[in-house]
């Protein structure tokens, strides 16, 4: 790219916000593409941000507009839902919406702008613009994923059904979107085939910082702990899945072990379903108190996209048993670089053997951070980022575009 392109990146997340993984896929991508532009930012929250949120982000980043969606009811009647259902390009699939007032400024500083980078659907959605000119659609996640997975999760035959209806009605208006917006980046290239290919389809994973090296302080009583928002109901539902299920079986072999949660919503009711679980809230730096773990566990059995969780234990060296949805778009090797288990009891098995053997521990987290070294550091993906900001630039001067 000759000239810096100016580019405007769309987004409900406020970049500088307490850490949690939407928003650091959002602070370091944007981190990323000041490298190739200069970039604004049009924020819309659905929640009401903090002062030092808003003051660190405006300290770091051109905040061109911050519009706050309104909660709208969806659509009633036999063709508000003829349209959910069979419309692939619907898009009341949300609560929320923007007024005609703000989506008339989004719509104008969009013209002048040479890339829209709009991070998720369900932000783009909300402005009701069917197509993004000169755009970037990040899928963080894909809806249908969502959908098939917890469709598997469920006990009750009616659910699984219900949910496996909204992975097709969500697969149909996922196909769409390569004509709504000029490029689509995936988190992995698992999501990139499973939305067809093509180079209009880009790959840029979630990654995590390189961390402080710290001594392992592992305490007499073994700890497991888990970190992430315990609100985000994937997150909640995972911890609840562990407690019940596999942390009985952890402890009739460790009756002193302890499990440790760490994020938004951890320390609630969470702590009250099992023995020996202490939730620490949101930690500005959790890097101490995972120094302290045996095992970080990402026990998540619904979502799609990847988790930030994970590349985050590789990076602080800490040995970690997932679920397939947990590990997801890693491309990890069972046992080597992690244990991944679906099933209680293989997951608590994986837990008991790496809290017996000190060695296999080592072994693991060390493999784990030379992949990530080699792989998931979002310094790695500048070239990708560079990548998806010059096709979008490009398609914008070819013929018929």
């Amino acid at each position: 790219m000759s000239e810096r392109p100016k580019i405007l990146f769309v987004t409900s997340h406020w970049p500088a916000a307490p850490a949690y993984g939407a928003q650091q896929r959002v602070l370091n991508i944007a981190r990323l593409l000041g490298r190739f532009g200069d970039v604004s930012f049009v924020i819309v929250p659905t929640e009401r941000e903090d002062d030092e949120t808003a003051r660190k982000t405006m300290s770091e980043f051109d905040v061109r507009r911050v519009i706050r969606p309104a909660e709208e009811a969806r659509p009633k009647g036999v063709i508000g839902r003829i349209r959910h259902e069979f419309d692939p390009l619907y898009m009341a699939a949300d609560p929320y919406v923007v007024n005609a007032g703000d989506r008339e400024i989004a719509e104008e500083l969009i013209g002048q702008f040479d890339v829209v980078w709009v991070h998720t659907i369900r932000t783009a959605n909300w402005f009701r613009f069917l197509r993004w000119p000169h755009s970037v659609l990040d899928l963080d996640d894909l809806p249908s994923r969502t959908y098939r997975s917890s469709a598997r999760s469920r006990p009750s035959k009616v659910r699984r059904l219900l949910d496996l209806r909204m992975a097709w009605i969500w697969k149909r208006r996922e196909l769409r979107f390569r004509d709504r917006f000029d490029v689509l980046v995936a988190c992995s290239e698992d999501d990139r085939r499973y939305l067809g290919g093509s180079s209009q389809i880009q790959v840029i994973p979630n990654g995590a910082e390189i961390q402080p090296e710290q001594r392992r302080a592992l305490p007499e009583s073994p700890r497991i702990g888990f970190i992430g928002n315990c609100t985000f109901e994937p997150n909640e539902g995972g911890v609840k899945w562990f407690v019940s299920q596999v942390w009985p079986r952890i402890k009739r072999e460790f009756p002193c072990a302890q499990f440790r949660l760490v994020g938004r919503g951890s320390a609630g009711y969470l702590t009250n379903l099992g023995q020996d679980i202490t939730g620490l809230g949101w930690l500005e730096d959790p890097g101490d108190e995972i120094a302290t773990w045996s095992v970080m566990v990402v026990p998540i059995r619904v979502g799609g996209g990847t988790r930030v969780k994970t590349a985050d234990g590789f990076a602080r060296r800490c040995p970690i048993v997932a679920t397939s949805i947990g590990a997801f778009g890693y491309d990890i090797e069972n046992g080597k670089q992690a244990f991944v288990e679906d099933s209680a009891e293989e997951f608590a098995s994986a837990c008991i053997l790496l809290l017996k053997d000190p060695a296999l521990r080592k072994a693991v987290s060390d493999r784990a951070y030379d992949y990530f070294l080699a792989r998931w550091k979002w310094d790695s993906f500048a070239t990708t980022v560079g990548a998806a900001v010059q096709e979008c630039l490009d398609r914008q001067n070819r013929p018929g575009s």
